[in-house]
């Protein structure tokens, strides 16, 4: 009876264990975006100190010029020497929305974990009993416990590398996210003729956009949706234990765009190099998705391997129990 009671409680404890797994992994998450929260508020202050010294050296000479501010901004955006102020003025507005991204997914993650505050107390707690428990029982009741925590550990093992799989189909859901909004970018640069200073001053946000401009703003568009989701990839990912993330920065998939889609106002003939860039990228992310499948074929391997250890173990386990149960007369 006492070895019963032992058995439900140690399926108790190992549930509780499974919760706190999962609560590491939320950690880890968090912990992660914590610093790509720090990353992206250091980029977005240096796009800000950018910008504003463009603004302040362009109102020092307003007089001088005999011109209003905003075409003297679009004329000193499209300057090569001024690459730096034209991708930081492109890329201002998609890097405060992934700090909203972050934001929100941390306190989704903040408030999981909350749920689970009072769990540790309960387990600390069951633990105790389960010791004073263990500490009754006879040496064939011990070794029977010892070999059902056997089964537990490979249980919780199994259910550690399921949570990776749901994590890195996640992981899989952005990827294709991203693959397809830069899909839904290229083709919509395959309808715009030609780059000119107004468009760059509508992507650079001195203008709005008019309907002349509705292709290359719906390619900047999903050039900053692609940055997005590419982003919240690799948030997902950093969520697993002993994966090591080794991906190309979020910005540079937009920043590239960006000095290519000036490089094609300067030729004065369609945006063929930023599609050549999106190409790129797409070929890249292509290889990333390999790499996902590559790395769920490895995880599916190893929950196989654990779950044949894990029956193995129960057969064990009925076997002892036989054992016990019939006398040694009737073997």
């Amino acid at each position: 009876m006492l070895a019963k009671r032992l058995e439900d409680l140690d399926y108790r404890i190992a549930q509780f264990r499974r919760e706190a797994h999962h609560e590491s992994r939320l950690r880890r998450r968090r912990d992660a975006l914590a610093a790509a929260l720090e990353r992206t508020e250091g980029s977005l202050a240096t796009l800000t100190r950018i910008l504003r010294v463009e603004e302040g050296k362009l109102e020092g000479g307003m007089g001088l010029f005999h011109k209003g501010l905003e075409r003297l901004m679009i004329e000193d955006l499209v300057a090569v020497e001024n690459l730096e102020v034209f991708k930081a003025a492109g890329q201002y507005s998609a890097v405060r929305h992934r700090l909203a991204d972050i934001g929100e997914e941390v306190a989704d993650i903040d408030a999981a974990i909350e749920s689970r505050r009072d769990r540790h107390e309960h387990l600390d707690m069951l633990e105790s009993w389960r010791a004073d428990m263990f500490d009754a029982l006879d040496l064939d009741g011990k070794a029977q416990n010892a070999l059902l925590h056997q089964r537990l550990d490979a249980w919780l093992k199994v259910a550690d590398l399921g949570d990776d799989i749901a994590d890195l189909a996640e992981a899989g859901e952005f990827l294709e996210s991203t693959l397809s909004a830069i899909e839904d970018a290229m083709t919509a640069g395959t309808r715009v003729r030609v780059v000119d200073k107004r468009d760059l001053a509508v992507v650079s946000s001195l203008q709005p956009p008019r309907s002349r401009q509705f292709q290359l703003m719906e390619m900047v568009r999903h050039v900053q949706l692609a940055y997005r989701t590419v982003a919240q990839l690799i948030d997902h990912l950093q969520g697993i234990e002993h994966l090591q993330v080794h991906m190309r920065e979020p910005e540079r998939l937009i920043a590239d765009f960006l000095e290519a889609l000036l490089i094609d106002h300067y030729e004065g003939g369609p945006p063929k190099h930023a599609l050549q860039t999106l190409t790129e990228s797409h070929m890249y992310l292509l290889q990333v998705r390999d790499g996902l499948r590559a790395r769920v074929d490895d995880v599916e391997r190893d929950v196989e391997s654990l779950e044949v250890k894990e029956d193995e173990l129960f057969h064990l386990s009925i076997d002892q129990r036989i054992r016990r149960v019939v006398p040694r007369s009737r073997r």
